[in-house]
């Protein structure tokens, strides 16, 4: 009898790891995505996700990613905030890399740091980031997003998707 327990726990140990090598992993390539409990813009909010977070893909349902955190948090992402983890392939003398790390990825997703931003200012010091900066300290409501949505017709409020 010890044998074939022995051989059922080895098969399932092997599907066991088999499953999670299989599992699609997602990383967020955006600055900032919502973990929602629904697949719907205006669900609630779980937990803020940001650029270079992997995530366990779950499930997929009309644009939306049902996904597991490393936190154990299960909850969809929409598909336009993440991608599938892709891994760097290097020539044959491995030192060619041939494709962007998932760290590079996520790190151009976050934009500028400051010194490739000062670097930049200084080479083209005739232009003006006033507009910019005014745009990045409005800060937009779901409220009234969905309103907006609403009274256009837009969106999960009704008309196109």
């Amino acid at each position: 009898m010890k044998k074939p327990f022995r051989h059922a726990l080895f098969i399932g140990l092997v599907l066991l790891i088999a499953a999670a090598l299989i599992a699609e992993t997602l990383i967020v390539k955006v600055k900032s995505t919502n973990l929602k409990k629904e697949p719907m813009f205006f669900a609630q909010t779980l937990a803020t996700l940001k650029a270079g977070d992997t995530l366990e893909k779950l499930g997929e349902q009309a644009g939306w990613m049902k996904v597991k955190t490393a936190a154990g948090l299960v909850g969809w992402v929409h598909s336009s905030a993440v991608q599938t983890k892709k891994f760097s392939l290097l020539a044959m003398d491995k030192s060619l890399q041939t494709k962007a790390s998932t760290e590079e990825v996520a790190l151009a997703a976050k934009g500028f740091n400051k010194q490739v931003e000062e670097n930049y200012k200084t080479r083209h010091a005739n232009l003006s980031y006033a507009w910019v900066e005014k745009m990045l300290q409005i800060k937009i409501s779901a409220a009234q997003i969905q309103d907006f949505l609403k009274k256009g017709k837009l969106g999960e409020s009704g008309g196109t998707k």
